[in-house]
């Protein structure tokens, strides 16, 4: 896989999930109405920063490790990993009991990024599958 390839795997997630943040966030304000919805936008809001800082923490890590060549990383680094579980859970916990957000579309939102992993892991399928009966369309003659 080329680096362009890599770039336009992350492109197309980064779409993916905004999409499904977008057709959940419709779905729960008309099924669910306007407390569902907003749940789904501080689930959908949440996702999209966790991702963020597991890059940023995960790119730490690495730069840390690749640095001192010793493969230890600095304590407070490692630790934001874990850091931001409990301001996620700490965010989730008040909206909850503010009472203005749904608690079942927090989830929805925040697995937003799971539906952006499931919709490339289909069209990588769909690439498979269409190279694959190209290149025995091309054998068989």
């Amino acid at each position: 896989m080329s680096l362009e390839d890599s770039t336009d795997i992350e492109t197309r997630f980064q779409r993916n999930t905004y999409i499904v943040m977008l057709v959940a966030l419709t779905a729960g304000m008309v099924l669910g109405g306007r407390r569902m919805g907003l749940g789904v936008a501080l689930g959908g809001v949440l996702s999209l920063f966790n991702k963020r800082w597991l890059e940023g923490s995960v790119r730490a890590i690495l730069g840390a490790a690749a640095e001192t060549q010793s493969g230890n990383v600095p304590p407070w680094t490692a630790s934001k990993l874990i850091l931001r579980y409990f301001i996620i859970a700490y965010v989730i916990g008040i909206a909850v009991w503010t009472g203005y957000f749904n608690p079942i579309g927090i989830g929805i939102g925040f697995a937003s990024f799971v539906g952006g992993v499931m919709m490339e892991a289909v069209y990588q399928l769909y690439l498979f599958f269409k190279t694959r009966d190209n290149s025995n369309s091309a054998n068989s003659e």
